[in-house]
Order: structure tokens, then C-alpha cells, then sequence
């Protein structure tokens, strides 16, 4: 079992990263009423999920990190994230790694997706989890971010007769890939970023009715997302915003689905069981705006030196002294042959002496702006808000709704999300807390908004190169995150270097 659910996660990872749109299908319609069952492929399933789904840092603070963006935790909430550089990035070229796992259902009867109704689709704790898998490189102003992202669900479908007989059990995974690129502009203080994000849906039946293959359909595309983030130097506060166009898929692909209609069916369409495949998959445009404030001594935007412009009038005094070596190598050899050997050698001395020089000045200047950084007083109180507007779909169903076939619309109007977090270190050098709060709004009609409130920390633990990888000195950390509202328990936990 283990094999083919790794298999499987494979599989969407790769399918994600290829994401592309397909032709639009022409289907029979068109979608009936709330509860009615679902015999048409004109619909489209909204992706929209309101809980927060994100690093530990995002998470603990309720989602509101357009404005601090830092990180490869970033990259979810503003594409400008990967170019944004910290006092503690020593090299002109750096890069940061990320690998998180959050279980968003850990208590039974919890309404994941907040329809506001009790539906005959069942869970457990293990069938569902989010992972994600992120990257940036940096060198200069530039800066690069690949991040895959996957959220697997298995859920149990109960007759509709009540018997408490299970139907089938459907194995999905959601999520995408973004691609990013994003620069900074005059010294920093403003970072721009543009990316691609895609998503996609793979379903299996993992007990399918007789005559039903189990490789049910799989689907993707992708759109872009811009972002950026206004941190003025020596200001204790940033702005930051991301827009990201909607994502609509193509065509789902399915090797046994028949065409009656118009419409894409898995199974006989006559039969109660029929699998009526969308005519799309869509995850909406959104629009995140927010302000981080950070009170205390602690600098919130200090001026990230690149250790290549420190080194740069330096270098140009080494090459000048290289010019002059040159002109008296290339002038007449003296009479005294001995004299001519000395010469030779004392030039190939002192071209070794500029050497050990110059990497002597490269390591005092780490050194430097590395004792910069640790110098810096570490008491902080960091504030932050954001508000997420996310967009309507037209006749949308939710994902319950879709693996259910029947209907519960979704995403009829666009929705809004305001989000709160603090942070703070309570333990100098060795605790950081942070909590927060959102709003999470239903996209459903029989749905209720409802507030979450959500914690977490980083805890130091203990200095390690990992087999001489990092540099001596690296200290290691724990984070963990909690998010807790109506119906509904998620954390997540996550392994780091500790700043």
C-alpha cells in the first residue's frame, strides 16, 4: 500500500510540474438544483479551499504573510518572496530549501472544506495531508522559486440507502507547481516577482463497482501570479501584494469514460453510480493585500549588503597592481641573468600574496556581516494583516459535492478572507511564538463563515553540520503550527536552521 500511495504522489508531482490547458468539452446540461444527483459534465468543480494551507511560520500566523513574503514559506503567498534578501544572507549567490507536511483533519465528523452540512462522505486522520516542497536560489538581485505543492484526500462514499454498505472509495490528490522569478529595485527596498502557478486533480477509485476500472480521469493547467513587496530601509513596516489569474483546466482525461450527449461519463450513464466528469476544473483569480508592522529595537528592513559591491574597490586596486606587474614583465630583461630570476620570482610571490589577499578579504568580509547580524538586538513584536478576495466559478460544485455526484454549489460570489497574526521572541536565541486569526468565509449557500484561531513556534535545538554540508556553527530548529475553528483541526510541523 505504501508503494502505491508514494507512486501515486509521484505521479501528481510530475503531472503538476507539466501542467497545460486542454480544448473545452461541449456537455449536456444543464446542472440541476442543490441535492439533486449529478447527470450532466456542465459543471465545473471549484478548488477553493478556505483554511490555510501553508509552512508553519504562514500558518501560525493565520495566513497574513503577503507583507513579510521571507523565505521559501513566501513563495505560497507573494511570487515576489524568492528575491527578497535578510541580513543573514552573507553570499551574492544563496539559496534556501523547505519541506513541510500538515495534516488539516484531525478530529472526526470535521467539515474540511466548511460546506455547513453533514454529507455521506467519510475520512480519517490519515487520509488527509498537505505537502509541500520548495526552493530559491538568489545571486544578486535576482531570485529563483520552484515549489510543488499536493493535497491528498481519500474519502469513503456511503449508500444512499442507509445500510452503511461502503459504495467505493475515491483516492484524490489536488495541488500544482509555481514557478517563480522576481527582482530587486533600488537596493531592495521594492522586490517585483512573476510566476506560474498550476493545478490539477487525479482520481482513483480504490474500490471501484464491478465492471469499473479504478483509473478514473486526471486533469491540469495552469495561470500566472504577480506579487510584490514595498519594504522601505529602516522602516519598521512593509506592504505587499500578490494577484493571481485563474486557473482553469482542460478537459479531463479518462480512458473509460463514455460520450452520451455531450457529456464525458465513467460507467453506464443510466446507473445510479454514473461518474458524470466536468467539463472543467477551476481554482479562481485572488487578490491578496496586506501591512506588516514590527515594533521593538530589532531593524525590520535593514540594508542587505552584497558582499560582491564591498569587495568591487578592492578588486579594482588588485587589477591595477596586475597592470603594473605586466608592464614591467614585458619591458627588456636586465644583462644579469640571476638579476632577470629574481625579478621572476619576486612577481610570481607577490601575484600568491594578492591571492591569499584577496580571500582573506572575502572571509573578513562574511565574518563581518555575519557579526552585523549577530549583533543585532533580538526583541521584536511583528503585526501583520492581509485580506485574500478569491473569485466566483461559474456553476460550480465543491470537491464533496463532485466525489459525492451530487450537487452543492460552490464559489456563486467572490469571497473575502481578512487575516490577522503576532510574533514575537519571548526567549532570546531561543524561542519564537507567534498566533493569530482569520476568517474563513464558505463558498457554499448552506454554509456559515467561521473564525479560526491558530498558534506556533520555533524552538532551537542544537548546533550540527550535517556531515560537514553546512557551515560549522549551523544551529538547527523544531516549528510547529496549530489551527483550530468550527468543525475543523489542522497542524503541521517542520525542520530548519534557526535565525
Amino acid at each position: 500500500m505504501g508503494s502505491a500511495v508514494g507512486s501515486t504522489w509521484l505521479r501528481w508531482l510530475t503531472l503538476a510540474a507539466l501542467a497545460t490547458v486542454a480544448p473545452r468539452a461541449l456537455a449536456a446540461g444543464p446542472l440541476g438544483p442543490n441535492d439533486a444527483p449529478i447527470t450532466t459534465s456542465a459543471y465545473r468543480v471549484d478548488l477553493t479551499q478556505g483554511a490555510v494551507l501553508a509552512g508553519t511560520r504562514v500558518l501560525g500566523l493565520a495566513g497574513a504573510y503577503v507583507a513579510i513574503a521571507e523565505g521559501v514559506d513566501g513563495s505560497s503567498q507573494n511570487p515576489a518572496a524568492p528575491a527578497v534578501r535578510l541580513p543573514y544572507s552573507y553570499d551574492s549567490f544563496d539559496y534556501d530549501l523547505g519541506l513541510g507536511i500538515t495534516f488539516p483533519s484531525s478530529i472526526s465528523g470535521s467539515d474540511f472544506f466548511n460546506t455547513g452540512q453533514r454529507t455521506s462522505l467519510r475520512s480519517d486522520q490519515e487520509d488527509f495531508a498537505f505537502l509541500t516542497v520548495a526552493g530559491h536560489v538568489q545571486t544578486g538581485n535576482w531570485g529563483f522559486g520552484l515549489s510543488l505543492e499536493a493535497q491528498r484526500y481519500r474519502l469513503t462514499r456511503i449508500d444512499d440507502g442507509g445500510t452503511g454498505l461502503q459504495a467505493d472509495r475515491v483516492f484524490a490528490l489536488f495541488g500544482g507547481a509555481r514557478v517563480q522569478l522576481a527582482r530587486r529595485f533600488y537596493e531592495g527596498q521594492l522586490v517585483v516577482g512573476v510566476g506560474s502557478r498550476g493545478t490539477g486533480l487525479v482520481i482513483e477509485n480504490e474500490n471501484p463497482a464491478p465492471g469499473q476500472s479504478g483509473e478514473l480521469f486526471s486533469t491540469d493547467g495552469a495561470a500566472l501570479e504577480l506579487g510584490m513587496l514595498w519594504a522601505p530601509h529602516d522602516q519598521p513596516f512593509r506592504v505587499g501584494a500578490a494577484l493571481r489569474s485563474e486557473v482553469l483546466t482542460g478537459e479531463p482525461s479518462s480512458d473509460v469514460a463514455n460520450v452520451s450527449n455531450g457529456d464525458r461519463v465513467i460507467g453506464d450513464p443510466t446507473s445510479a453510480d454514473a461518474f458524470y466528469l466536468p467539463e472543467k476544473i477551476k481554482l479562481p483569480w485572488d487578490i491578496n493585500v496586506g501591512v506588516a508592522i514590527q515594533l521593538g529595537p530589532r531593524p525590520m528592513n535593514p540594508r542587505w549588503h552584497n558582499p560582491n559591491r564591498v569587495l568591487e574597490a578592492y578588486e579594482r586596486h588588485v587589477a591595477r597592481r596586475a597592470r603594473a606587474q605586466q608592464r614591467r614583465a614585458e619591458q627588456p630583461p636586465p644583462e644579469d641573468a640571476a638579476s632577470a630570476g629574481e625579478d621572476g620570482a619576486l612577481v610570481a610571490e607577490l601575484r600568491l600574496e594578492e591571492d591569499v589577499e584577496q580571500q582573506r578579504r572575502e572571509g573578513e568580509v562574511r565574518s563581518r556581516l555575519k557579526a552585523r547580524y549577530e549583533a543585532m538586538r533580538r526583541f521584536y513584536v511583528l503585526v501583520s494583516g492581509s485580506v485574500l478576495v478569491t473569485g466566483p466559478v461559474e456553476n460550480g460544485v465543491g470537491v464533496e459535492s463532485f466525489l459525492q455526484r451530487r450537487v452543492d454549489r460552490s464559489g456563486e460570489v467572490a469571497t473575502f478572507s481578512p487575516r490577522l497574526g503576532v510574533e514575537t521572541e519571548v526567549i532570546p536565541h531561543w524561542l519564537k511564538v507567534r498566533g493569530g486569526s482569520y476568517r474563513e468565509p464558505t463558498r457554499f449557500r448552506r454554509g456559515a463563515p467561521r473564525l479560526h484561531g491558530t498558534l506556533g513556534f520555533d524552538l532551537k535545538l542544537f548546533p550540527w553540520t550535517v556531515f560537514g554540508l553546512f557551515e560549522d556553527g549551523t544551529q538547527w530548529r523544531v516549528s510547529s503550527a496549530l489551527d483550530g475553528a468550527r468543525h475543523y483541526f489542522g497542524w503541521g510541523l517542520s525542520l530548519g536552521v534557526w535565525r
